[in-house]
């Protein structure tokens, strides 16, 4: 069985694979970034939800946002 590529195709490939792995590094770098940032708003009314919790304890949280 012969594959046959042309030029077009390999540089499909090679930009595809490109993209994945830059992806890949780009989310693997959103785990290590430490800058976290509170955005604390006191003149409004409305009751914004807890998004996240800074706890020591390796617990995971199931939610549903009905509100779209």
């Amino acid at each position: 069985m012969f594959y046959v590529f042309s030029k077009e195709k390999i540089y499909t490939y090679i930009i595809s694979i490109m993209t994945v792995v830059l992806l890949l590094c780009v989310a693997s770098n959103m785990n290590t970034i430490k800058g976290e940032s509170t955005e604390v708003s006191t003149n409004s009314e409305k009751l914004l939800p807890i998004y996240k919790v800074k706890t020591e304890e390796n617990k995971v949280s199931l939610t549903m946002n009905c509100a779209w």
